[in-house]
């Protein structure tokens, strides 16, 4: 009965999708669809919250009809805008303190090229810096010729902290301990949950990380501010500092409130009051568009896990399922058409077996003639940095957070909370280490000894690989290694990273390796084809009903002509479930 029930209310949930889309196709195909653009305009974009690296697919997000765009699109789209004679100017509203550096120098990097084409680009923020511990918002509004900010609001760019929470006192009080072992000092994943505050490794290892942060912050503002470093390190160490004293010291440019700051872009745009959003620009057709040799892009953001994706119906989850990104890059490979893959990663790592399934599949597709590039987003370490360890050129911003090669595995062991409560664990087992993760029973000093011959074999395995491919000798790699933690920047010194740059670096060294002119416009085809989020919902909701695959969607041509001009596919797909392994990271 239970699955009548729920395979009844999975093919209605699939039914008002459906209704839904078709309603939305409606609209779009009526009086309400986008009216052309007009011929000077300013583009209108709202970085208050950073593009993410990747948008979700769940209902809750909106992200089903693609109402958010990820951060390869919104890069993608202020680089034709660049090159778009009708688009005069940017204006950008600022306000995300707490985005990831990697982002926001692909949007740097983006607005550059935009000014390089002679438009101006303004910015506004009600208060920079408030929450005192990070410098993403300052950082981005820097790239723009001018920034405003209002009267009320303040500058508080004081630097970058990072607070941990070190968990092992509470848990011990409350009769819990934490199992496992890591390899090696500088692993420090594990530490919030068997130390009580930092080691010194790995204080040491997070102080050099952040310092090569902020060095990169202050050398490129100073640069954007034209001021000295010295001078513009000094305003930030005696900071916060009130908007019209920011003014006077060259941290911003005006004083005043976003209908200001609004005026002024009219004004820069000859009295024209046309601002188009990012969405709006998106939606239209006579933007330039790239077209033909094809450059395959595939993705794997989130934590690396092995099988494919099993999240909510409503909402997915930031996973990197190693099923889907091997098949991603196996079709890739296999397809004619696609002259070389960019693989764009931002993980903090994840299962030691899905990661290395990931590297396999890079390793197999150059072998089968596809040149293989990384890009690394916000951050690949651990298992991130092991997926792209195969790629022919790895390309990290110079704040992509990555390394971390090594590996941990750690679990609770609550028997003395269990026994304190009055509880009583037994165990009937087969096998002399069957159970040997167990929460209720601690492991014998044979099981410790299996746990760190494991971590041994993989930390080997691990290091191995990264010499092999990065041609590293024995000396090296272990400098670059036991769990360090780098910025690009430094990764590059130690040999990890080829070249420092974003995405646009990573699509014209593919075009080099792969042949292409590089003045020629490419296609960037997406693999898995992104677009397909109404089916991605349907597995789902089917998967909820047990149903291992969902039927085809006999829709009428017209509709799915339609459907598709919203990005929106209808094939059939497929939900396996295999078996998860333990946490090895």
């Amino acid at each position: 009965m239970r699955r009548f029930i729920v395979g009844f209310l999975a093919t209605i949930g699939t039914l008002v999708l459906l209704a839904v889309v078709a309603g939305v196709a409606f609209f779009a195909s009526g009086p309400f669809s986008p009216k052309p653009l007009p011929q000077q305009m300013v583009l209108s974009l709202d970085l208050r919250a950073l593009p993410p690296e990747t948008t979700s697919t769940g209902l809750l997000s909106g992200g089903l009809f693609g109402s958010s765009r990820d951060i390869v699109e919104t890069v993608q789209l202020l680089w034709q805008a660049a090159d778009d004679p009708r688009i005069v100017g940017l204006y950008v509203e600022i306000g995300d303190e707490e985005g990831g550096l990697a982002r926001v120098q692909e949007l740097r990097q983006a607005i550059a090229h935009f000014r390089g084409k002679g438009k101006f680009a303004v910015g506004f923020a009600e208060s920079l810096g408030s929450g005192g511990s990070h410098v993403a918002d300052y950082y981005l509004a820097a790239a723009l010729d001018q920034i405003w900010l209002q009267p009320s609001g303040g500058f508080g760019v004081t630097g970058i902290a990072i607070e941990t929470p070190f968990l092992k006192g509470g848990l011990d009080k409350l009769g819990v301990k934490v199992e496992g072992g890591k390899r090696y000092e500088y692993k420090s994943a594990p530490d919030s949950f068997t130390e009580t505050g930092y080691t010194r490794p790995a204080r040491e290892n997070l102080q050099q990380l952040i310092d090569s942060l902020f060095d990169q912050f202050i050398a490129d503002v100073a640069r954007d501010r034209k001021m000295e470093a010295g001078h513009l390190r000094r305003l930030i160490d005696s900071a916060p500092h009130e908007s019209e004293q920011a003014r006077r010291d060259g941290l911003v440019d005006k004083i005043g409130y976003r209908t200001d700051a609004l005026e002024d872009v009219y004004q820069r745009a000859n009295g024209k009051r046309d601002l188009v959003t990012l969405a709006e620009y998106a939606g239209d057709e006579a933007r330039p568009q790239t077209s033909g040799e094809v450059i395959a892009l595939v993705r794997a953001s989130g934590a690396i896990s092995s099988g494919t994706g099993n999240g909510s119906p409503l909402e997915d989850e930031a996973m990197a399922n190693s099923d889907d990104v091997v098949e991603a890059l196996e079709n890739a490979s296999q397809a004619k058409d696609v002259r070389a893959i960019v693989l764009r990663i931002d993980s903090p790592g994840g299962t030691y077996p899905a990661a290395d399934a990931i590297a396999d599949a890079v390793g197999r597709a150059r072998a089968a003639g596809k040149p293989v590039i990384v890009s690394m987003g916000d951050i690949a370490a651990s298992g991130g940095y092991l997926a792209a360890v195969r790629a022919e050129v790895i390309v990290a911003q110079p704040t992509t957070i990555t390394a971390s090669i090594g590996v941990f595995s750690i679990w609770p062991m609550a028997q003395e909370l269990l026994t304190s409560l009055g509880v009583n664990v037994e165990r009937v087992s087969v096998g002399r280490n069957a159970g040997m993760h167990s929460t209720f029973q601690p492991p014998t000093p044979a099981q410790r000894a299996a746990v760190n011959r494991e971590l041994d074999i993989i930390y080997a395995a691990f290091t191995a690989q990264v010499a092999e491919s990065r041609n590293l000798d024995a000396n090296r790699i272990d400098a670059a290694a036991r769990g360090r933690v780098f910025s690009g920047i430094d990764a590059k010194r130690a040999g990890l990273v080829d070249e420092l740059g974003g995405l646009q670096l990573a699509l014209n060294i593919a075009k080099a390796k792969a042949g292409i002119d590089e003045g020629r416009k490419v296609e960037i085809r997406r693999y898995p084809d992104e677009t397909d989020r109404l089916q991605r919902v349907i597995d789902r909701l089917f998967k909820l009903a047990g149903v291992t695959a969902s039927p085809n969607l006999a829709m009428p041509r017209e509709v799915r002509e339609v459907l598709a001009k919203f990005g929106v596919a209808t094939r059939p797909g497929n939900v396996r479930l295999p078996p998860q392994p333990p946490l090895w990271r």
